[in-house]
């Protein structure tokens, strides 16, 4: 997947003058500008779909055999550069490539047609919806659509937003998000057209991103050894029917008795907790060699102004362009079944740190795993403040903290939910 950090490190688009920037490039007027072509700027990150340059040659043999086409004009805006407004193509790339191709192979084209956008609807936000929706008619493959909801959203669009300016749904983000956190050598067999993008998610839906790729390079193998060139779904070995092994039986137990030790667990439907209390009543005689053995943690030891040092950290997956964690939480058990935390945050404006201390006492919890939770809400919290709602690295956090509020707590015990309950 192509990396978005470099469009996210790119300039904010500051708008020129656009009658300003067509006299010095001149240009002129009738229905449209016409600008000459190499007063025309470019810059690939301004465009929502790689160059290719198989069309750019086809486009230019046309070009050459037809004359450029007036009335399909380039999409443009305006950018202030060191002080100039420079006009750059953002709708159109291919054209004018292949306009400028043929022109290096002789074609006699004096200006180009363009239509340049209003300096207060130029955003970053707005030239990627735009690039989006203006390929209607040669639709982005779901690979590239997904860099660009990965980068929407990075840069602070709700899906909602994007669900409705795309005319997508929540279904489609899913789907394409799997294919953007898929391994990058399973991008790579997309991009070659090895394999559809289409036939690709069901795979990472079906087996994860890890076991698709394995599962389509070996059938890419075999496809290229029957002279084939690409993966089908009829060539993909079908998945072979497993037995739940014991291991996975034991982890389902877990889970199952952690939602009857849930203080919540009320609040189901009446229905639901019957089917919990059935599906559990049978095995019994095995509930207390799977969950009922509590974990062992280490008993965390204070220094002399009261601060656990030595203490837990869980971290949030480190960001390339700080090296750091965005968000960490800090877990101490002074006492047997007895947790504190304090947290990290590296997002928006400033940054909240700190470790735990003996003055935490005051907030207590009696698992590892409700310690977690509260720093979850604590975190999320801290979030929806507006200066990081939007903020870069925000939605990675997000995704981390939306993993952690589902741990299973296996410290959690029946006395504990009774307790909870009063």
């Amino acid at each position: 997947m192509a990396d978005t950090r470099a469009l996210l490190q790119a300039e904010m688009i500051i708008t020129g003058n656009t009658k300003a920037a067509v006299k010095a490039a001149g240009g002129g007027s009738s229905d449209l500008w016409t600008v000459p072509p190499d007063q025309i700027h470019y810059d690939a990150r301004d465009n929502v779909r790689p160059l290719d340059p198989e069309r750019v040659r086809h486009v230019a043999n046309l070009i050459k055999a037809n004359g450029y086409d007036r009335k399909k004009p380039l999409g443009c805006f305006v950018r202030k550069v060191d002080g100039h407004d420079l006009i750059f193509v953002y709708e159109g790339q291919h054209r004018y490539h292949a306009a400028l191709l043929a022109i290096s192979e002789g074609a006699q084209i004096e200006r180009l047609p363009i239509v340049i956008d209003e300096a207060k609807s130029v955003s970053r936000v707005n030239l990627i919806y735009a690039g989006i929706t203006n390929n209607d008619g040669e639709k982005l493959t779901p690979l590239q659509l997904a860099e660009k909801v990965v980068e929407l959203q990075h840069l602070g669009e709700p899906n909602a937003t994007i669900c409705k300016r795309l005319s997508i749904t929540d279904q489609t983000i899913r789907d394409v998000l799997l294919l953007a956190n898929a391994p990058a050598g399973l991008h790579k067999l997309v991009r070659d057209k090895v394999v559809s993008s289409t036939l690709a998610i069901d795979e990472i839906r079906a087996h994860g991103g890890d076991k698709a790729l394995e599962r389509i390079v070996n059938a890419t193998a075999q496809a290229k050894a029957s002279g084939k060139a690409k993966v089908t779904k009829k060539g993909l070995d079908k998945p072979v029917g497993r037995k739940i092994n014991d291991a996975q039986a034991k982890q389902l137990l877990q889970a199952l008795q952690s939602v009857l030790h849930d203080p919540m667990l009320g609040k189901l439907l009446p229905g639901t907790i019957a089917g919990v209390h059935a599906a559990l009543a049978p095995h019994a005689d095995l509930l207390d060699a799977v969950s009922a053995r509590r974990h062992k943690h280490p008993i965390h030891i204070a220094n002399e102004n009261g601060v656990f040092v030595k203490c837990e950290t869980i971290r949030a997956p480190i960001t390339k362009r700080t090296g750091l964690s965005p968000a960490e939480i800090h877990l101490a058990q002074p006492e047997e079944d007895v947790w504190i935390y304090s947290t990290t945050l590296r997002v928006g404006n400033g940054m909240t740190s700190g470790l735990p201390s003996i003055r935490d006492f005051t907030s207590t919890y009696p698992t590892r795993v409700q310690a977690i939770r509260a720093a979850v809400s604590d975190f999320t919290r801290a979030l929806d403040r507006a200066d990081r709602t939007k903020a870069t690295g925000a939605p990675a956090v997000r995704a981390w903290l939306d993993k952690l509020s589902t741990l299973l707590d296996p410290d959690w015990t029946e006395e504990m939910a009774v307790e909870a309950a009063k």
